[in-house]
């Protein structure tokens, strides 16, 4: 199940064809044990996941998990946690973090795993990750936390406010070293947090106006075009769900007024070219 258009029965109404099926999948061992461990926490994942390294408790707990799985994917589940774990201890190395990051943004496409990251308390290990001054292994984070909390009310509350404030750091960090490419992942996951959020209205009436301002005139390079397609999509689901946020984006409004009037430069982005068309309406 995507996080698009996941739809999920409940379990009396699944047929022994599905259940099988679903055992059957490589991955459920997996996830049913790190499910079952974090349970076995008293957790029902609806609580913000704490920042910060594991405890030493739950680090065993999730050994244990892990030991109950298939050997290939607790190892491959293992090197994952400590390649994020080692790398923001201060001790691991920046590929290697990354590589396990894209890892688990492929995982977290599918709607159950991304909850697992939630309450497997994973997902407070990935905002330290987003934290992180590398700019790979910030974006790297920024694209877990974009896939897993896209259109999931769950994940977003399970994310909260700290999520918020960890992507806005790392967007200021990507404006300050010119980054656009970091930007847009930061953008992203900022977009996918909080839509429909109770962090939005904070978010719309605090932030958005100068993130989406910034990035909207970033459009002189093939990432810059790419941000700026990011903010005016941003811009326009922003006002379209309620014009009355005109009163808190005007400067970013006037932004994207000038992004419109400007010729586009790369004529062949079909994203930004959409993103301009329906930007329209709103200026």
């Amino acid at each position: 199940a995507k996080n698009a258009a996941a739809v999920h029965p409940k379990p009396q109404d699944c047929t022994m064809s599905e259940l099988g099926a679903a055992a059957a999948h490589p991955d459920y061992p997996m996830w049913s044990s790190l499910l079952r461990w974090s349970l076995a926490q008293g957790s029902d994942g609806t609580s913000a996941s704490p920042q910060g390294p594991m405890s030493e408790e739950k680090r065993k707990f999730l050994e244990g998990a892990l030991k109950a799985m298939g050997e290939d994917g607790a190892e491959r589940q293992r090197a994952i946690f400590e390649a994020v774990q080692k790398f923001v201890d201060g001790a691991g190395d920046a590929d290697a973090c990354v590589d396990a990051l894209e890892q688990l943004e492929d995982d977290a496409q599918d709607l159950d795993a991304a909850r697992d990251l939630l309450k497997a308390g994973m997902l407070g290990l990935v905002l330290k990750a987003v934290d992180a001054d590398d700019a790979a292994v910030s974006a790297a984070a920024c694209g877990v936390v974009a896939v897993a909390t896209a259109n999931d009310a769950e994940v977003q509350n399970g994310a909260g406010q700290a999520a918020v404030d960890a992507l806005l750091g790392a967007w200021r960090r990507s404006v300050a070293a010119e980054d656009d490419g970091w930007g847009r992942r930061a953008l992203h996951a900022l977009c996918a947090t909080t839509r429909n959020a109770p962090m939005e209205k904070r978010y719309v009436e605090k932030d958005a106006c100068e993130v989406l301002k910034h990035a909207l005139l970033r459009s002189a390079t093939k990432d810059g075009a790419r941000l700026a397609a990011k903010a005016a999509f941003a811009l326009q689901a922003l006002l379209a769900d309620d014009p009355g946020r005109k009163t808190h984006l005007g400067s970013a409004i006037n932004a994207a007024t000038r992004h419109l009037e400007a010729p586009p430069l790369f004529a062949d982005d079909v994203a930004a070219d959409a993103a301009r068309r329906q930007l329209r309406e709103h200026c």
